[in-house]
């Protein structure tokens, strides 16, 4: 009854490591979100030496603080951690098989032997268990205040970065559009159609005619390539080419 009871803590200290390990894609998404829109308000502010830009400043820094505390949190809440398990089943099995010797050697039966190595073995596996699951659960403590610092300071990123849009959007609304200056360029003169047919047809006398030129030479034929290498993938069973003649192809 103990040992099914140890069992139970050390199966769910093991699952509560699968769970802490799959809740950190929740912060991790809002961390990702929290950035990206900081950064974008950041870099599209347009800032001024008034009190509202000094407001901005302080909750953009105070967001970015959050963020960066939140991202320090979830590193560590799954960085170097060491969980441990029982011994394999080949170990324990032979640890069987010792504590039987040992008891025959010390003058017991082999039924004698058997039974009390059964319960040297059961006593051996509690403390194991035991353990393993009181390392497990503290590295799960840790890990879990970790990952709700982690959370928590994503959320008052949030709550920082909602002002700090508000803000956003009305220096948008408010600000002076921007003044483009405009620069027409003249296009360069070319010549007309009808000048240069003229020129085509009454070319200068001084200039001698240009001699025919000569016919292009033949392109040779391109080169003929081999057929592409035949794709296989690498658990594939390929017939082994045989040692002997080929046989030929009626």
């Amino acid at each position: 009854m103990h040992l099914e009871l140890f069992r139970k803590q050390y199966d769910f200290e093991l699952d509560q490591r699968n769970s802490l390990t799959s809740a950190t894609n929740i912060p991790l998404v809002a961390i990702t979100v929290v950035a990206s829109a900081t950064s974008v308000i950041l870099v599209d502010y347009r800032y001024g030496l008034d009190a509202l830009t000094y407001t901005f400043c302080a909750l953009a820094a105070a967001t970015l603080g959050a963020v960066s505390f939140s991202v320090y949190s979830l590193f560590r809440s799954f960085w170097n951690y060491e969980y441990r398990k029982l011994p394999c089943s080949t170990d324990l099995l032979k640890h069987i098989g010792e504590l039987h010797d040992w008891h025959v050697g010390n003058g017991s039966t082999p039924m004698d032997a058997r039974i009390l190595a059964d319960a040297d073995f059961g006593d051996y596996l509690l403390q194991r268990i035991a353990d393993a699951t009181d390392w497990n659960g503290q590295n799960n403590v840790v890990r879990g205040n970790r990952l709700h610092r982690a959370t928590a300071a994503i959320a008052l990123g949030v709550a920082f970065l909602l002002p700090t849009a508000l803000m956003y959007a009305y220096n948008k609304v408010t600000a002076d559009e921007k003044t483009h200056q405009v620069r027409i360029v003249a296009p360069i003169p070319t010549p007309t159609k009808e000048v240069l047919m003229s020129s085509s047809q009454n070319p200068s006398p001084s200039q001698p005619a240009s001699a025919p030129a000569p016919a292009p030479a033949p392109v040779p034929a391109a080169k003929p390539a081999g057929p592409p290498n035949l794709v296989f993938k690498g658990n594939s069973d390929l017939s082994k080419p045989s040692a002997g003649p080929t046989p030929s192809k009626k």
